[in-house]
């Protein structure tokens, strides 16, 4: 997959990848990048942690896809994951003070998708139909097992479980879904920043 899409070595960025994202984990790598002029620069790679417990250790490996840029991708921060029953919506909202995002205009994805802002109105206007296509084809119809995903100001990161026996299919998915996100945000929030006063009135 590296060499058909033209992926580099990113190893020096391995532990510059840790601290921009608080990885707290045991192992970190290998570390690739793609970067394409006009884009914001990928990173894939694999993370390995551990969690003790009395019935002795369990690792848990993920792979991930990171897309930082210099410019702004979205001015609210959300998390995304597959829909899950009220208690674990309470405590993954809790964690963070934010909200889960209700969208009654769009039963299909609401029943699917569990999105968490702290600023659920502003979030609101960003989620246009595109992107709630791309989020939900990210977040349920990929073959990607406990993804998450979290958008940040600057860079936007999608993980899940993995093993090293798995098809990279799923790793590939992924990435060409969080750049098709990074794509549509910005332009959607730049036409949002656009509208006058007047415009939104008439929006109703």
């Amino acid at each position: 997959m590296a060499e058909r899409l033209d992926l580099v070595d990113a190893s020096d960025h391995a532990e510059r990848i840790r601290r921009w994202l608080d990885l707290d984990v045991v192992a970190m790598g290998p570390v690739y990048a793609l970067r394409r002029q006009g884009l914001p620069s990928a990173y894939l790679f694999d993370t390995r942690s551990e969690r003790r417990g009395p019935s002795g250790t369990v690792q848990a490996l993920r792979s991930h896809c990171l897309v930082r840029g210099a410019d702004v991708i979205c001015r609210v921060a959300f998390r995304a994951m597959p829909r899950q029953d009220k208690v674990l919506e309470s405590l993954q909202a809790s964690r963070s003070g934010a909200v889960r995002l209700e969208l009654p205009g769009d039963p299909t994805f609401d029943a699917a998708v569990s999105v968490y802002a702290r600023d659920a109105e502003g979030l609101g206007a960003l989620l246009t139909s595109p992107v709630r296509r791309v989020l939900r084809r990210l977040l349920v119809e990929r073959e990607a097992q406990g993804i998450s995903l979290v958008v940040g100001e600057r860079h936007l990161v999608a993980g899940f479980a993995t093993s090293e026996e798995q098809s990279l299919v799923a790793l590939e998915q992924v990435l060409a879904d969080t750049i098709s996100l990074v794509s549509l945000l910005p332009a959607v929030q730049r036409a949002h920043e656009a509208l006058s006063p007047d415009d939104l009135l008439d929006l109703g």
